[in-house]
């Protein structure tokens, strides 16, 4: 246990600099996206604010085990402890970050409309799927795909170590060949539909059921790891 806390102490150390770097960027893009907005006329400015922080909880999941394997293994713990600290680290991460955001969203929607002109649209499921539910929806489904990409990414990582670059390029074939079967990308493509319209769940269900699969193929994949 006393292991497992230091992990996690590592890992939160160096995320710090990079939150602060993050979020330096990310708000000053908000800002200098309504100053273009405002200064150029333009009369609605699209914004798109979730996914990069989906592409940074990804990067840091894969360097979990990129960087930070080899260390965990001298400091004393096992590779399913150290599997089960970054999915605890990639949850805690995702929660936060999701969470931040959508106090910035809130924030940007109160300032619209009373300080600042209505001039920045963000992109949110809620206006995807012309629901007023705002903050659970947005938050629960952002929520989801953070995890989802970045349990995802943590397991390619895992596959890197075990297996070489060889397990990635099967990965990313069997991927390709998958969706370019009429039968496959035809479901898919139909699921999307009728989740976009509100008829049928099965989309949600596909990623919390994704997000239980990748940690269980992560141990099994980390158990003869090198380190």
């Amino acid at each position: 246990m006393n292991q497992l806390i230091a992990q996690l102490r590592i890992h939160s150390s160096e995320l710090v600099k990079g939150a602060t770097i993050f979020w330096t960027i990310l708000l000053t893009i908000i800002v200098a996206s309504y100053a273009i907005a405002y200064f150029a006329g333009v009369p609605d400015m699209f914004v798109v604010t979730n996914a990069p922080i989906i592409v940074f909880v990804a990067i840091t999941a894969f360097r979990l085990v990129k960087e930070d394997l080899d260390y965990s293994i001298h400091l004393g713990l096992t590779r399913n402890q150290f599997a089960i600290g970054s999915m605890v680290y990639i949850l805690g991460i995702s929660v936060f970050f999701n969470l931040f955001h959508q106090i910035v969203l809130f924030i940007a929607a109160t300032l619209q409309g009373t300080v600042l002109r209505d001039t920045l649209t963000f992109l949110s499921w809620s206006s995807i799927l012309n629901n007023e539910t705002s903050f659970f929806l947005d938050f629960g489904l952002d929520l989801l795909l953070t995890v989802l990409v970045g349990f995802l990414l943590f397991f390619l990582a895992s596959l890197l170590n075990r297996f070489g670059q060889l397990a990635l390029y099967l990965v990313a074939l069997v991927f390709v060949v998958a969706l370019i079967v009429p039968a496959v990308n035809q479901k898919l493509f139909q699921t999307v539909i009728d989740f976009y319209q509100g008829t049928n769940l099965l989309f949600v269900w596909g990623l919390v059921g994704a997000i239980i699969l990748m940690p269980l193929l992560s141990f099994f994949t980390l158990q003869k790891a090198s380190a």
